[in-house]
């Protein structure tokens, strides 16, 4: 096909991605792969003397299979960590501590330990808040004693998976150091780039800080230009994200897209020369790259400056339809080096995102010719926006179970806010020497940021602002990914095979969604939750939550699981003053809890200490004297067929999940 003829990279790359999904998904398929490579060498082999047809598709199997068994094996193995263990450790601090609640958190390197697993290793490490942590710095070296812990996922049923997180940036132990456990033995003089970027970045940060009030402001400002996002409230990643806005503040393509263009436009009279061309190319490229040591090196702006980095090359050899292969060729160069980047959800929806807007934008800005330059301006906008939301579209629902309605709306303020703010942060860094000059320039970025935000809460407010809670099983994101990118290749391509293959897709999406909503009503299954011991009973979308204390149900353990099983608002029953219930599905009483065909014992038994401090505020007047005694609820065994648990004794770190055994009655 020409298409793949002028983008060699594409091809490369599917192959790729074949052998890395068959590594981390099937590992006992890849003795099958050599098989296939010992057969397509045998064939290839027999036609080499003569080079008769079918020799070059031999040839070319040979080569396509070679790459996918490579590919299958740059997948890491899992990771076996060593046991829990107290450990005497020498160490480099990689960054500045960011403070938590009840701790600072930044990443150290360990050079040496007492057992030879740990060396070489990066950790997350947990200070005690002192004061003398604020002295810290990146490059410092510290002697300390601590427990280090293999990174575990906090036990969340169908929650976000943070160990996986964690381990794709290579990352597999935390650690709590207390003030007198640790001593630094040298300061920070590492000659290193990303630690000298990093104290660069922290005094950037420091001047912003000096000149900027606002702390919410001040938050999106350095999370925006710096990329530091260590700081940002809940509140402010809530509504950025509920209203399609999060990805201003990650830097990725977007930032260094705009510093792309500015530079392009700025210097654009280079290209004129051959030898202009050359430095027109090395000095936007020093200088992306310059940014992204800046920001810390994340992966997103890894992703971001690599891809633009080719897209700079491909435009000075003057090719730019190989504006896919420089696309390919970036993802393949990342995947290279880091395998377990395809897995981040980043990675996916960056690509997603810059392949959509290269594929649809120009087809969707043809549709309307606005004369206004304005309005054209608001039209390209909205092309944009709208070309990277049908890229990421399946992919935000299967990960994030929501679509925010006012996207495009979210979009047309915060992208030029954006390179409102991006400009003037970068002006004021440059004439921060003038001190005048610095805070006219910092008062306008702060307005400007605080308007953007006002509005961004505004838009969260209107009706019907975000639809939560939709579910997209594994299945269905897969069929909709190659139903998409069928469609994309019929509209490349006008190849009917590609129309034809995407409507048996898209009827196989359909059925997939029938069996899942088949499997969601028939489904019958207990969770205790490990925090609290409470009990979740499942009976299709319909679900109890039996609470056996007082506090209020953990919304970050329930709403993952909501969402997984497609469920209904909970049924809430506190056990302490329920005395009997009854419905379809569940029965209670004061001794018994009967829910279909399995039974749950329990039993309340009065707290002496709780009775004493009871009686004890009563009299103080703390309490009203019709205030009831504090009962202490304990589920005592669930019995599932002839299989008893015991919870009362039950000690897990994650929460217990089971489907219900058909009765066999």
């Amino acid at each position: 096909m020409t298409f793949f003829t002028n983008n060699p990279f594409t091809r490369i790359l599917s192959f790729w991605l074949i052998g890395l999904l068959i590594g981390n998904y099937f590992p006992p398929f890849k003795l099958g792969l050599w098989a296939l490579l010992f057969v397509s060498a045998l064939f290839c082999l027999l036609k080499l003397k003569t080079k008769t047809y079918p020799f070059d598709l031999y040839l070319s199997s040979l080569l396509a299979i070679s790459l996918v068994t490579f590919s299958s094996y740059t997948v890491p193995p899992p990771k076996i960590t060593a046991p829990d263990q107290h450990q005497h450790i020498l160490a480099t601090l990689l960054e500045f501590p960011t403070e938590k609640p009840n701790s600072y958190q930044a990443k150290l390197k360990i050079h040496r330990a007492d057992s030879a697993a740990y060396h070489n290793e990066t950790i997350l490490a947990y200070f005690e808040k002192t004061d003398s942590v604020n002295q810290l710095q990146p490059g410092d070296q510290l002697v300390a004693k601590c427990r280090l812990q293999a990174i575990r996922n906090q036990g969340t049923p169908y929650g976000f998976d943070y160990q996986k997180f964690m381990a794709n940036r290579q990352i597999y132990y935390s650690t709590y150091i207390s003030a007198r456990n640790y001593i630094r033995i040298q300061k920070g003089n590492s000659k290193s780039l990303l630690l000298q970027a990093e104290h660069l970045r922290s005094t950037m940060i420091n001047l912003l800080r000096s000149y900027i009030k606002n702390k919410e402001s001040l938050q999106v400002i350095s999370a925006l230009t710096l990329g530091y996002r260590k700081e940002l409230s809940p509140e402010t990643r809530s509504y950025f994200a509920s209203t399609g806005a999060m990805h201003v503040l990650a830097v990725s393509g977007l930032h260094v897209g705009m510093i792309y263009l500015f530079l392009s436009s700025l210097l654009g009279f280079l290209k004129r020369s051959r030898f202009g061309r050359l430095f027109y190319v090395l000095a936007i490229g020093l200088l992306l790259w310059f940014y992204a040591l800046l920001t810390g090196f994340s992966p997103s702006v890894q992703r971001a400056t690599v891809m633009f980095s080719f897209i700079l090359i491909g435009s000075s050899l003057q090719r730019p339809a190989a504006i896919y292969n420089s696309i390919a060729a970036s993802a393949f160069i990342l995947l290279l080096f880091n395998p377990n980047l395809l897995f981040e959800v980043g990675f996916q929806l960056s690509y997603a995102a810059v392949t959509s807007i290269v594929f649809f934008f120009p087809r969707l800005e043809s549709l309307a010719k606005p004369r206004h330059k304005l309005t054209k301006k608001l039209w390209q906008l909205f092309c944009v926006s709208l070309a990277a939301q049908l890229g990421t579209f399946a992919l935000s629902i299967y990960y994030f179970n929501q679509f925010p309605v006012y996207f495009w709306l979210s979009n047309f303020l915060v992208i030029p806010a954006a390179y409102l703010i991006l400009g003037g942060t970068f002006l004021f860094f440059i004439f921060s020497p003038i001190s005048y000059l610095a805070e006219i320039l910092a008062s306008l970025v702060s307005t400007i940021t605080f308007a953007t935000t006002f509005l961004l809460r505004q838009i969260e407010q209107l009706p019907f602002s975000l639809i939560e809670n939709i579910s997209l099983s594994s299945p269905q994101l897969l069929l909709l990914l190659t139903m998409g990118g069928c469609l994309l290749f019929f509209i490349k391509l006008k190849r009917k095979a590609f129309f034809f293959t995407s409507v048996i897709l898209l009827g196989g999406f359909f059925l997939a969604g029938f069996f899942q909503k088949l499997q969601t009503f028939n489904q019958q299954k207990f969770i205790v939750y490990a925090d609290n011991n409470d009990i979740h009973l499942i009976n299709g979308r319909t679900n109890y939550l039996i609470q056996t204390s007082n506090e209020t149900p953990n919304q970050q353990n329930l709403q993952p699981v909501i969402n997984a099983l497609n469920l209904e608002p909970p049924i809430l029953i506190h056990l302490d003053s329920c005395k009997q219930y009854q419905s379809d599905d569940l029965i209670i009483d004061e001794a018994l809890i009967v829910f279909i065909d399995q039974t749950f014992h329990y039993h309340k038994r009065n707290v002496n200490q709780s009775n004493k401090m009871f009686k004890q505020r009563t009299k103080q007047g703390m309490l009203p004297n019709n205030t009831s005694p504090i009962w202490d609820t304990k589920i005592d065994s669930v019995l599932v067929k002839e299989e008893t648990l015991n919870l009362a004794n039950l000690k897990v770190r994650q929460a217990l999940v089971a489907d219900l055994k058909p009765s066999n009655r």
